[in-house]
């Protein structure tokens, strides 16, 4: 099981000023993380004060750090009904692919898109938007390619939320360079209309996933006006755990990135180390029955 962060688990403190892109690369290897993910300068402007000189030194960082890259993210949305938009959210994607390759980086994160009931335009419901989201990985998918990028579609946004919805857009394509980000947490997220086990939908997408999305999240506390909301991970209902188990029984290649989203119960300065540490606590369980790990 190889760990990975992403830079969402810090964005206060990134926000705040408190630590930069260099910061970030150094925090993560101080707490024993094998790599880090990085987002795209147009989507997360936040992560980057200077993005052609950072994005330049990263290399020098990760090597000096002694972690790896393990992903790049962009935060597009292909559920656009007016065309000029849709076209805008290609460009995006096809940037942000452009960055991931020239910084080595083995998979891109993208969105399909957001449903109305999530922060999506009116009127773009799943019927909707999944064929404006298929129209979006064909126009970007060549580029993905030519740049030996595998594009990583993540169940976000609700469009695809289900893991069904996520395979048939896998299906259409059947290329090695479209596989899903599996987020095991987003599965049973406050944004879903019929919440999903994520080790029902990981027997749905085994064997399609390039990159690992881990949080935890439960029943929201009273005064929480959602359904559910994010905890520490393994203070959640999330089975994380057996999750991580069917990981290593497929043996899972990619990493397991860390996205820590809790900070209105535990501060990110407390919540990432802690869940850091039940991550790699989990991986420990599995070494000690001679897993690869």
């Amino acid at each position: 099981m190889k760990i990975s962060v992403t830079p969402i688990s810090v964005a206060k403190i990134m926000r705040a000023g408190k630590m930069d892109a260099e910061g970030f690369v150094n925090y993560c290897a101080e707490l024993g993380a094998d790599g880090v993910d990085i987002l795209d300068s147009q989507c997360y402007a936040w992560f980057w004060k200077d993005q052609a000189r950072e994005s330049k030194a990263l290399p020098g960082w990760l090597q000096q750090a002694g972690i790896k890259l393990a992903a790049y993210a962009t935060g597009n949305n292909f559920a656009k009904f007016n065309e000029d938009d849709w076209r805008a959210q290609v460009a995006v994607v096809k940037a942000a692919l452009n960055e991931a390759a020239e910084l080595g980086a083995p998979v891109l994160r993208i969105f399909g898109g957001h449903h109305e009931d999530n922060g999506g335009e009116p009127g773009m419901q799943t019927h909707a938007g999944l064929p404006l989201i298929a129209r979006g990985i064909e126009a970007c998918l060549p580029d993905a390619e030519r740049r030996g990028v595998v594009l990583a579609l993540e169940n976000h946004g609700r469009l695809p939320g289900h893991s069904y919805e996520v395979r048939m857009l896998l299906d259409q394509f059947n290329s090695r360079f479209l596989q899903c980000t599996f987020d095991c947490a987003n599965f049973m997220g406050a944004n879903m209309d019929e919440p999903e086990n994520p080790l029902h939908a990981y027997a749905n997408l085994r064997g399609r996933i390039a990159h690992v999305h881990v949080k935890d999240s439960g029943p929201a506390l009273p005064g929480n006006r959602n359904r559910r909301q994010a905890y520490v991970a393994g203070r959640g209902d999330v089975p994380l755990r057996q999750f991580a188990a069917l990981l290593e029984n497929d043996r899972y290649g990619g990493y397991c990135s860390l996205e820590y989203e809790a900070a209105a119960m535990a501060s990110e300065e407390v919540g990432v180390p802690q869940s850091l540490a039940y991550l790699k606590n989990i991986r420990a369980i599995h070494q000690s029955v001679g897993h690869r790990g």
